[in-house]
């Protein structure tokens, strides 16, 4: 796709992937999609780096940059950033197993406190969501209900017409609801139904317009391990990743040395400052 200029000026010009570099190295894979799809965030992003770039040109012009701190500073400031490329091309091609990642959250759930696995009475639930200012949105949803009371599949009903963009690609899915959580109006729909595959009339809520149907009820205590299974195989992506990474450090450090003697004459040169 063609760079596209977001800020220009004097000073220079901020593209799409000046913008795109800057989001990768200071906000989350799981945020950056949703920070980058409002133009208010692109605005401030391009700008800050506008502004930035200026700067960087003013410091350049008084020859802020021949100093050897300063210098210092620009080879760690790259350095570092070819060591975060380094860590994310590592962390595609050392994804843990599906296998790795299931034995570790079988064997975190037999060690949680069983205080940690307690849950109230709940539902699991799919939903239909059509916001309020989509036109027709009531006579729609009333159209929906009738499909599903025929006998559509509500799962694809979802999919195709669900404008919550959290649950849609789940078929509406979202999860385990403890009973009285949430919205009021979705709460006391939710409280009527009583047996897997029954379905809520149209609900209001600040939201929009809800269909809601329970697949299934648990009453209050240990959450079996399919309900936190999901929880569970994240965190041990992220852990067994962690662990991937501390082995590739002690391996790239196994040929250096420390130089002690250099390392306490250069803290000598320092006070520990009191706390007040």
């Amino acid at each position: 796709m063609a760079q596209a200029v977001l800020f220009g000026g004097p000073g220079g010009q901020v593209s799409t992937l000046d913008v795109q570099a800057d989001a990768a190295t200071r906000i989350s894979d799981l945020a950056r999609s949703t920070v980058l799809s409002r133009p208010a965030n692109v605005e401030q992003l391009a700008s800050n780096l506008y502004a930035q770039r200026m700067m960087a040109g003013l410091a350049q012009a008084k020859g802020l940059a021949s100093s050897p701190e300063a210098r210092a500073q620009l080879q760690l400031a790259r350095e570092k950033a070819l060591a975060d490329l380094y860590w994310a091309d590592f962390d595609v091609s050392h994804q843990p197993s599906d296998e790795a990642l299931e034995a570790y959250a079988q064997s975190t759930y037999r060690t949680m406190d069983e205080k940690a696995l307690q849950a109230p009475a709940r539902a699991r639930v799919r939903h239909i969501l059509v916001k309020a200012a989509t036109p027709n949105a009531r006579e729609r949803m009333n159209e929906l209900l009738t499909k599903a009371k025929a006998g559509s599949d509500f799962a694809q009903l979802a999919r195709e017409n669900s404008e919550d963009q959290g649950s849609v690609g789940r078929g509406g899915d979202i999860g385990f609801v403890a009973e009285g959580d949430g919205d009021p109006s979705f709460a006391r729909a939710l409280a009527v139904l009583k047996n897997p595959g029954d379905l809520s009339d149209v609900v209001e809520t600040p939201y929009g317009y809800h269909i809601i149907r329970l697949e299934e009820r648990r009453d209050a205590g240990k959450r079996p391990f399919d309900e936190v299974r999901e929880g569970l195989r994240m965190q041990a992506r992220g852990a067994l990743i962690k662990e991937a990474r501390a082995k590739e450090v002690q391996k790239l450090l196994a040929g250096g040395q420390a130089n002690e003697a250099a390392i306490n004459t250069f803290s000598s040169q320092f006070k520990p400052v009191e706390p007040r």
